[in-house]
């Protein structure tokens, strides 16, 4: 691998200039092989890095060099012609290297020694261009190069299909599977309008000011990207003299990282709470048993360990709150299609519901825990009757605005002073209750990814939203179709 380039040498006496060239030549492995032999039969054996065609009009140059090419088309290829024994017209559309036309008694040893230093740049510009090809065509990260105006001009096989679909699909809807398809194509030519703005911005900052951008965390873009975070840095591309000829780009699919850190900052959350609930919700009904306990062993009245009773019980309450959010905060990774009116329905047989009436309004499907929904809607259900009364009506149905449902009552309603702080960990304005039963709800919607709103119902009372649900027979909001930000790997970067 790091011995001397090989070369291939075809003439008349090439097995003479072979042996002239090992005792007196040096930086090159020359091997011989006469006019008669297959040339193509040698060059299957491997290894060759150019061939040396010496013609003295004996035989068909042109017909060597052709057989090179069916072998390689990158093969370097050089050409001694004595006088005018093949022109150059005749083989320079087969891309041969160099042409020498040489004396019959020339020394070989010293042609071959001339051109040397070029088979030795052609051996180092091929190995770096297949160790480019093998990193384009196996390394699962998005790479591209663009020229100044941004046209792609080599990709890897991994472009297309980094997130996402195994293609890339345009605005107008063309498919782009391959390398091949990208090459020679603009961001206009891939991405909407908005996207290839900024994204050639960028190139164009690159290529102005020299300066890279590294690292760029971004979300992408597309009906079926939109759990999808990928990272891009763009440097510039330069020639051997340190001239900008465009830019070089690296996407990276940080999916799972984002998916991790996301689930840390939730555990934080939940953490906060937990110790809010501890530090203050717990600690109240305590110091009132303790407190009750002394005036308990002065004077014996009785009123005093109803007191410290009823404060184990709520303090026996709030743990129980507590488990139920350290259980539902963990991320669902394998939702399953649950049947959203049949789980409501058996969440309303476990509540405490005494004249409330349910009634459901949808036939969606969801991709959910199917334990954890029940646990949500319950707890929606609870919130409905303890404020709504026991006559109150509870409905659920799909949003028509966005992709989701609702839970709705005809209660008294939640002001808006109050909405943004009901999900808050204890907060309450029963006084027996842990205020953590919302908390619980938010924390499983957003356990599935759900966003978890609350509104005034269409006739009164409280209607609780839950949007970005996944699922069958729900409202498809509107997106760009095959949009994909070229950022995200799914296209370009």
């Amino acid at each position: 691998m790091y011995g001397p380039p090989v070369v291939l040498y075809v003439g008349p006496d090439a097995a003479a200039v072979a042996d002239a060239w090992a005792e007196s030549g040096d930086g090159l492995d020359v091997r011989g092989a006469g006019p008669e032999d297959d040339v193509a039969d040698r060059l299957a054996d491997g290894g060759f890095d150019a061939v040396v065609c010496d013609c003295d009009g004996s035989f068909d140059a042109r017909a060597t060099v052709e057989a090179v090419r069916d072998h390689s088309a990158s093969l370097p290829v050089v050409v001694f012609s004595v006088g005018d024994a093949v022109s150059l017209a005749a083989v320079a559309d087969l891309g041969v290297e160099s042409y020498l036309q040489v004396e019959a008694g020339a020394d070989r040893v010293e042609r071959l020694a001339d051109v040397r230093p070029l088979v030795e740049r052609r051996r180092a510009a091929r190995r770096e261009s297949t160790m480019l090809d093998s990193l384009l065509e196996n390394l699962p990260l998005s790479v591209y190069f663009k020229d100044r105006r941004s046209r792609h001009v080599r990709v890897s096989d991994e472009m297309p299909r980094l997130t996402g679909p195994a293609y890339l699909r345009n605005p107008e809807g063309k498919r782009h599977h391959t390398p091949a398809d990208v090459v020679g194509k603009t961001d206009f030519d891939l991405y909407p309008p908005v996207l290839s703005e900024e994204a050639v911005a960028d190139d164009r900052r690159v290529v102005e000011t020299g300066e890279s951008i590294d690292d760029r965390v971004e979300h992408a873009y597309g009906d079926d990207l939109e759990e999808t975070y990928v990272t891009t840095s763009k440097a510039p591309w330069r020639d051997e003299d340190g001239r900008i000829l465009g830019v070089v780009g690296v996407t990276r699919d940080i999916t799972e990282r984002k998916r991790y850190e996301n689930q840390l900052e939730r555990q934080n959350e939940r953490l906060e709470r937990f110790a809010s609930v501890v530090s203050h919700d717990l600690r109240n009904p305590l110091e009132v048993a303790l407190g009750r306990l002394e005036f308990a062993r002065e004077d014996g009245d009785e009123e005093h360990f109803d007191a410290i009773e009823r404060s184990l019980h709520r303090i026996d309450d709030l743990i129980d709150d507590v488990l139920t959010l350290a259980r539902e905060g963990e991320a669902v990774s394998d939702p399953e299609p649950v049947e959203l009116a049949e789980v409501a329905r058996r969440a309303w047989t476990v509540v405490a519901t005494d004249e409330a009436a349910l009634t459901v309004e949808t036939d969606a499907t969801l991709l959910a825990d199917g334990s954890r929904l029940q646990q949500l809607l319950e707890n929606v259900f609870r919130n409905a009757i303890e404020h709504g009364g026991d006559d109150v009506t509870v409905t659920v149905g799909d949003l028509g605005e966005r992709q989701g449902f609702y839970v709705a009552d005809d209660g008294p309603g939640i002001s808006e002073a109050h909405r943004d702080s009901v999900f808050d960990p204890g907060y309450s304005t029963d006084d027996d209750g842990t205020g953590l039963g919302l908390s619980i709800v938010r924390t499983i919607a957003e356990a599935h990814g759900w966003e978890t709103d609350v509104t005034g119902g269409e006739t009164g009372g409280a209607r609780f939203e839950f949007g970005d649900v996944s699922g069958d027979g729900l409202a498809t909001p509107h997106t760009d179709d095959g949009a994909t930000d070229e950022r995200t790997g799914a296209g370009d970067d």
